[in-house]
């Protein structure tokens, strides 16, 4: 993370990192990304999608994977992420980190958790890097050639 991190909250170089994503992010994404964020947000589903047809030659150079998710945002919104031509994908999710602080019990029934921080980059690649923190301390970082965020009805 490069404006997000313990020792540091810029909240100003951040947004004007956002607004320089204005040539790679649809109108719709960048206004949500610009106005409002995913803190609070509870992470319901992700879905890693690997296209592979071994009897389809492909010759491009983009990447066939592709990640979705769906969040429920904390103003009961139900919105669709979307990553595509991902070269990157991790996620670090233990359920024995997301302890209830005053007795360390286990909270098993909490899942992922919601969302706490992220932070959208454009790489020297030219590829975007997003990193996502969830309160239960999962980590997800995916890169990939396009993101776009959709409000499902």
């Amino acid at each position: 993370m490069k404006y997000f991190t313990e020792n540091k909250n810029d909240l100003e170089g951040y947004m004007d990192n956002l607004r320089t994503l204005n040539k790679v992010l649809d109108i719709d994404t960048l206004n949500f990304l610009l106005n409002t964020s995913f803190h609070d947000s509870r992470v319901s589903e992700i879905t890693l999608v690997n296209n592979y047809n071994p009897e389809v030659p492909d010759e491009s150079q983009e990447s066939i994977v592709s990640i979705s998710s769906t969040a429920k945002h904390w103003d009961n919104n139900i919105y669709q992420l979307l990553w595509s031509d991902v070269t990157i994908y991790s996620i670090d999710f233990d359920i024995s980190r997301n302890k209830l602080f005053e007795s360390q019990k286990i909270l098993f029934n909490s899942g992922l958790d919601e969302w706490s921080h992220d932070e959208l980059t454009l790489l020297d690649n030219g590829r975007l890097r997003h990193e996502i923190f969830l309160f239960s301390q999962t980590t997800i970082i995916i890169e990939c050639k396009k993101f776009s965020i959709k409000q499902i009805d």
